[in-house]
């Protein structure tokens, strides 16, 4: 199995100087893509492996970056217009080199899945965001179950990949990884004094103790179906790849932080 390796494939693609100049470029969904990369080496798909995951993370960061453009207005700073232009512009290049590697590498009915999942990422997006806006927000669960079907949905065009005996499992897990992480951002964005954002908190107050213990409890509770589903996988799969996983959502949650690692 080769080892996981995403960050430093990317990195070429999102170190260079003038957009980390000028733009915060999203931290990578390290633990989305970890699982991907687990099952595609318990796959007949262990070759492509790590350009399906450059690519994912591409497309992942391309869709962070542009959800942190701000609308401007003719009265911002230079260096603010700036910002915000990069952002659009780092977005559309990442998105690019997903177009560029899938085609290099004969991958053109991937292209067509995952464009489509990019596709319905959006409108998820704006379906949620219009209804927060319009003070029909949903609760607290309701969203966090949203939340995590946004964060699935690119993840779910490998499902057509993945068809065969491993299917079930990676439906099963992905959707609890995207909640642990949607409650990740959560807790984040309810720090106290934190600039974080989530859809919630750009029009909520910022949460109190016991919304953050709330999350808390949440986060622990998907962690245990986390670390329950990876200790029932088959054989074929490295569970010992993913356990560490459930380890960092648990610290999270403990310590109502940010996962690291």
């Amino acid at each position: 199995m080769k080892p996981y390796c995403v960050p430093e494939k990317t990195e070429k693609y999102t170190g260079y100087d003038m957009i980390r100049k000028h733009t915060d470029v999203p931290a990578l969904p390290d633990a989305r893509l970890r699982l991907l990369h687990t099952f595609l080496e318990a796959s007949d798909l262990a070759a492509k492996s790590e350009v399906y995951g450059t690519v994912t993370a591409l497309l992942q960061n391309g869709l962070d970056i542009h959800d942190r453009v701000e609308p401007g207005d003719d009265s911002e700073e230079e260096e603010a217009m700036r910002s915000r232009q990069l952002k659009v512009l780092a977005g559309d290049y990442y998105s690019s080199r997903f177009y560029q590697l899938l085609a290099a590498a004969g991958e053109i009915g991937m292209i067509a899945e995952l464009s489509r999942a990019i596709a319905d990422v959006n409108r998820s997006k704006m379906e949620l965001y219009l209804r927060i806006q319009s003070g029909q927000a949903p609760e607290l669960r309701e969203y966090l179950d949203e939340a995590a079907a946004i964060k699935a949905r690119l993840f779910e065009g490998f499902d057509v990949l993945l068809d065969g005996p491993l299917l079930p499992y990676w439906q099963t897990l992905l959707p609890i990884v995207g909640l642990c992480e949607a409650v990740v951002d959560e807790l984040a964005a309810a720090e106290p004094g934190s600039a974080g954002s989530t859809f919630r908190r750009d029009v909520e107050v910022q949460g109190t103790r016991e919304s953050r213990e709330t999350l808390a409890v949440l986060l622990l509770e998907f962690t245990e179906r986390l670390d329950s589903e990876i200790k029932a996988l088959p054989g074929e799969v490295n569970r010992e790849a993913l356990l560490p996983l459930a380890a960092r959502f648990r610290n999270a949650a403990e310590i109502k932080g940010e996962v690291n690692g």
